[in-house]
Formats: structure tokens, sequence, C-alpha cells
């Protein structure tokens, strides 16, 4: 099976349900889902594959206070890469003078 990222289409039958499970687990009614948060998920390159896309929702689902779900796009922003520390760089921090 392809990643959810090649994927895009099936992204909105998933969060469908996806929240629906979580809903019901939380006790939560949750009839609407934000467009723009449809659209952050469709463009969203998800990494994680369908584990992450169900640990954002079921997060998402517990912090939502009305009937409509949505994310805060800060959720789905992916940090660049660290550099790697070169060995000189850590042999020197870990070396007494």
């Amino acid at each position: 099976m392809p990643p959810l990222r090649q994927r895009a289409d099936d992204i909105p039958l998933l969060v469908e349900y996806l929240i629906d499970r979580y809903a019901k687990k939380a006790g939560k009614k949750i009839r609407k889902i934000e467009k723009k948060t449809l659209e952050l998920f469709q463009a969203y390159k998800w990494p994680g594959n369908v584990r992450e896309l169900q640990n954002v929702v079921e997060r998402a689902v517990i912090l939502c206070d009305d009937d409509t779900f949505s994310v805060d796009e800060t959720w789905l922003i992916k940090e660049s890469p660290r550099e790697p520390r070169s060995l000189s760089a850590s042999a020197k921090s870990t070396t007494a003078p």
C-alpha cells in the first residue's frame, strides 16, 4: 500500500472515520470539519504515515470544545533537520582539559 502522502484523496475519509472513533471514545459530538484543516491535512507529507494522522486527530478531538473539528496549523509544521554534530566537536566536549 502506498504511503499516506501519495493518497491525499483518502485523507478526508480517514479523518472522518478517526474523528468519529475518537469522539465516541471522548463522549463528544463533532459534526463539522473545518475546510482549512482538511486542506492542511492533504498538503502535509505525513512522515509518520497513518499513525501520525491518528495521533493528530485524537489530540484535536480531545482539545475540541465545540462541534467543529479543527487543527492548529503549527501542529503540522515540520522542523528542519538539525545539523549533525561533527565528531571533532563531540570529542572536544567530552574530553577533560
